[in-house]
């Protein structure tokens, strides 16, 4: 569950967020649309505590999972060890490989420096590392941008997101709409 009851932030004196209010309940999913620069990323990095609010009220998960505009992987890793980062030991590496397969990466592009993917597979490799991760809250910023098989990539997010809520920035109205019911919220 998450739920933002006012919530205001600003860059440098320009208020990028105004007076926010929702709540996304435990397999709920919300929707953030809105022009570029209108506050949607900057919901979920307030969400996921890495931005201070100026004011309002958040309650959220205790444990949150991300996939960011940009990947944010380390690129000298392969793509196992960089899921393995989110997932800690205790997950095998073959049930990460499973899941790099059912994400539509390749045994052999598993196994290689990331650096050496393509942006597409980068991003699977994105969406993997943060839907292994036991989360109740998931927040996802333009998940399937740079995929070719767009279909797949929301049909593999999808068979895994039970129980959890859902924050997704998406520009693609086609995938978002595959979240339905999604509660709409126009920033």
């Amino acid at each position: 569950m998450i739920r933002f009851t006012d919530v205001c932030f600003s860059y440098g004196g320009a208020q990028v967020v105004d007076n926010l209010s929702f709540s996304c309940p435990s397999g709920g999913v919300v929707w953030l649309t809105g022009a570029n620069g209108s506050g949607k990323s900057t919901a979920l990095h307030l969400a996921l505590g890495l931005l201070r609010r100026d004011s309002g009220r958040i309650e959220a998960s205790r444990s949150p999972s991300a996939v960011f505009q940009e990947d944010r992987l380390c690129e000298h890793l392969t793509a196992v060890a960089n899921v393995r980062l989110a997932q800690g030991p205790e997950v095998s590496r073959r049930r990460i490989l499973d899941e790099l397969e059912c994400a539509g990466l390749s045994p052999e592009d598993a196994v290689r420096p990331v650096v050496d993917l393509s942006g597409g597979q980068r991003r699977r490799v994105s969406l993997v590392r943060a839907l292994m991760r036991d989360s109740d809250l998931l927040c996802l910023d333009e998940p399937f941008a740079g995929i070719d098989a767009v279909d797949d990539a929301v049909a593999y997010s999808l068979s895994r997101l039970a129980n959890r809520s859902i924050l997704l920035v998406c520009h693609d109205p086609e995938a978002a709409a595959r979240f339905a019911p999604a509660r709409i919220l126009a920033l």
